[in-house]
C-alpha cells in the first residue's frame, strides 16, 4: 500500500492492505477483553516520522498521566492501554522491537481507536493446526484524531 504522507486517520481506506488480528487485554493472567484489530508494521525511517506526527506527539503515556487526573475518559484510556498488558494475536509473525500502528474496533460505539505500540516479546501457539503469534505490546502513543472521534462517538451514544 502506498503511504500518503501526513494521513493517520482510521478509515476504511486506511484499512486496505493492512493485516488483521485480535488485541487481548490481560489482567492477573486472565483475558478481560478481545477486540478486532487492524495493524501495520512501521519501518525505518517512517517510525520516527510517525512518532513525531502531530497526531501522536501529545498523546504519549506521560501526557495521559496528567489528562487522566482531569477527565474520566482519559483515565479509562490510560488504564486500558498504557497500564494493562495488551497482546496482538495474529497469524503473521511479528518481530520483537518493531513499531506497529494498530487500529482497534469498538463495535458498541461504532468507533475505532488507533495507537502506536512496540512489540516487546512474541510467543507462538498452534491452534487448530495454525500457528498463532502473541505479540506483547507496549503502547507508545494514541492517535489524537481517533481519540477525539471516539469521544464524540461515546458522547453521541449517551445522548
Amino acid at each position: 500500500m502506498a503511504q500518503t504522507s501526513g494521513i493517520y486517520n482510521p478509515t476504511d481506506e486506511w484499512l486496505k492492505g493492512h493485516l488483521s488480528g485480535w488485541v487481548e487485554k490481560h489482567e492477573d493472567g486472565k483475558v478481560l477483553a478481545t477486540l478486532r484489530a487492524y495493524y501495520r508494521v512501521v519501518n525505518t525511517p517512517e517510525d520516527n516520522q510517525i512518532l513525531a506526527h502531530e497526531y501522536y506527539t501529545q498523546t504519549t503515556e506521560k501526557d495521559f498521566v496528567k489528562k487522566a487526573e482531569e477527565a474520566k475518559f482519559y483515565k479509562a484510556i490510560y488504564k486500558d492501554l498504557f497500564r494493562t498488558h495488551l497482546s496482538l494475536l495474529t497469524q503473521n509473525m511479528p518481530y520483537s522491537g518493531v513499531l506497529m500502528e494498530i487500529n482497534l474496533h469498538f463495535p458498541n460505539y461504532r468507533s475505532e481507536l488507533m495507537f502506536t505500540a512496540q512489540v516487546t516479546r512474541v510467543d507462538s501457539d498452534n491452534e487448530l493446526g495454525r500457528d498463532i503469534y502473541h505479540a506483547h505490546l507496549k503502547v507508545i502513543a494514541v492517535n489524537q484524531k481517533s481519540l477525539i472521534e471516539m469521544m464524540h462517538a461515546i458522547a453521541g451514544k449517551k445522548v
